[in-house]
């Protein structure tokens, strides 16, 4: 077979999931390598294309490097692409086949630096297919060979992950009890089923300056974490291990493993102490409770943590906020600078208004924003590639079909032995599979492509309705709310809230369309905080 053009011009490409990195496989690694076999060949590098921290299942296309390989590849850039193994390429056989299909089809070669792949020939092709698939099968293998082995340990008491609260590991590798931790937890579950809440449980922990559970692992000192939180309280509260059945969803919960630890409160106390919390979430659900609208969309700028709804008191007057899950009243009074940590407390009316308002304004002219929303879609320019990329391996795919049959009739002339038209058929069948592989993907992808435009459409009409009912929109039932609380989340990416230079509260809101398009639309505004309420 006659020498590709730019044979002797190669890409380097590298990639390393953050696991592999970790473990065993470095770029530095592949790097030294593909350079000492690229010397060794009298192969001239011109480019290296790196991808650290992806996984072998996402498609080359859509990695950074990967994609600037292709683009340079279509070019003529160079005309072999080195890596150090297949399964560099891809993790899976549509991975694989796929990253060798597009570069065949800038008639760039690829190579393996440890493996026998030569795709220019049908022999190099069936290993080629045999080592996408050897790569895909030991992918699934590896995790189900430490799957399983996560199972057998648990099942045999042993534990390998984070450690509960109250307990360490022992030298047979099984849950020994720490009396320090377990009387906090004996504590906690007490006065839960006697009808404390988690708010209560929580402030009392922090005020007493009880070290946060944080994390543990087996062999190393437990990691507090900066403060005790009403997740935590609940999460303690439902650890069955507590009361002697450690329980672990394995197998995405379909296999459940039960197995016993040393009980730390009677089952009976659990058990209280769970019901006590669902009592107290149908009472906390009341109608005349007060509902956060932006629950879920604020975050603390400072530390990361959540923005979480804080009512309080103040001269009689009952006052709301919202305020880091991390940082506490009960710390901050006792020693002031704790909350040093954490952004400052904001108002809930005020917070609240203010994105209303904006959601508002955008509700008054949503028109000009779907379109926006529509081109970050970016449907039409994605959706025409996939297009005529679907359209090239159809025709492909007949052409495929039309060379079966000249070997056949090769075969009957005399001009074939049978040890060669089943060389030749052998070879055929796996482009011909391959390439009904990549037509199903692209017809998916398609799929895909126009179920996002259907969702922008259908979020078009949705709109337009709400502006047409937004006196029900605004009206003062949980209904309306419901509504108004699922348009903000629709609209708004995320509020973050920290301090500017000066010291001043500084509350950012992003929102998932340009808030530009909208006059007066801000993306971010300031204010200074209130005096703390005590």
């Amino acid at each position: 077979m006659p020498e590709r053009e730019g044979e002797g011009r190669v890409a380097l490409y590298m990639r390393v999931s953050s696991e592999e990195q970790v473990e065993r496989m470095s770029m530095a690694t592949q790097e030294e390598f593909l350079t000492q076999y690229a010397s060794l060949y009298g192969l001239t590098v011109v480019e290296t294309y790196r991808d650290e921290g992806v996984s072998g299942t996402v498609p080359v296309h859509e990695r950074s490097a990967g994609r600037q390989m292709l683009e340079a590849a279509s070019e003529g850039a160079f005309g072999v692409v080195l890596v150090y193994k297949l399964d560099r390429l891809g993790r899976t056989l549509l991975v694989t086949v796929d990253a060798h299909d597009r570069l065949e089809a800038a008639k760039v070669a690829l190579k393996s630096a440890t493996e026998p792949v030569d795709t220019s020939t049908p022999a190099g092709r069936l290993i080629f297919q045999m080592l996408a698939s050897f790569a895909e099968f030991e992918r699934g293998t590896i995790r189900e060979r430490t799957t399983h082995g996560l199972h057998r340990a648990y099942r045999a008491g042993k534990q390998s992950g984070r450690i509960p609260y109250g307990y360490d590991i022992g030298e047979d590798g099984t849950f020994v009890v720490v009396e320090e931790e377990a009387r906090v937890v004996r504590q906690i579950i007490s006065n839960i089923a006697s009808g404390g809440t988690l708010y209560s449980e929580a402030e009392r922990l922090n005020s007493l300056g009880v070290p946060a559970p944080g994390m543990k692992y087996r062999g190393r000192e437990r990691q507090h974490g900066p403060a005790w939180s009403t997740r935590t309280i609940h999460n303690i509260c439902r650890q069955g291990a507590y009361s002697g059945e450690h329980l672990i969803r394995a197998n995405g919960g379909k296999d459940p493993i039960v197995r016993k630890t040393p009980a730390i409160v009677e089952p009976s106390l659990q058990r209280r102490a769970i019901e006590s919390l669902s009592e107290n979430k149908r009472r906390y659900n009341r109608p005349t409770d007060r509902k956060y609208l932006l629950s879920g969309l604020m975050r603390c700028e400072v530390c990361g943590g959540a923005y979480v709804g804080h009512p309080t008191r103040s001269k009689n007057k009952k006052l709301y906020y919202y305020r880091c899950a991390n940082d506490h009243r009960t710390r901050r009074e006792k020693n002031p600078k704790a909350t040093r940590g954490h952004a400052p407390y904001i108002r809930a009316e005020w917070i609240e208004s203010l994105v209303w308002s904006d959601v508002r304004r955008f509700l008054q002219d949503p028109g000009s924003l779907l379109e926006r929303l529509k081109e970050q879609l970016d449907t039409e320019g994605e959706k025409r590639e996939l297009e005529d990329r679907l359209a090239d391996l159809e025709r492909r795919l007949a052409a495929k079909h039309a060379e079966k049959d000249r070997y056949v009739r090769m075969y009957a002339m005399g001009h074939l032995d049978d040890e060669e038209l089943g060389s030749y058929l052998e070879d055929l069948r796996l482009r011909t599979e391959n390439l009904q592989l990549l037509i199903e993907a692209t017809k998916s992808d398609l799929a895909k492509k126009d179920q996002k435009r259907e969702l922008a459409e259908s979020a078009g009409a949705y709109l337009a309705e709400l502006r047409r009912r937004i006196g029900e929109v605004e009206a003062d039932t949980p209904e309306a709310f419901d509504v108004r609380q699922k348009l903000v989340r629709l609209l708004v990416e995320e509020i973050s809230a920290g301090r500017d230079e000066k010291g001043k509260t500084r509350v950012r809101i992003t929102y998932r369309f340009d808030p530009r398009v909208v006059e007066g639309m801000p993306d971010s505004c300031e204010f200074l905080l209130p005096k703390p309420v005590s």
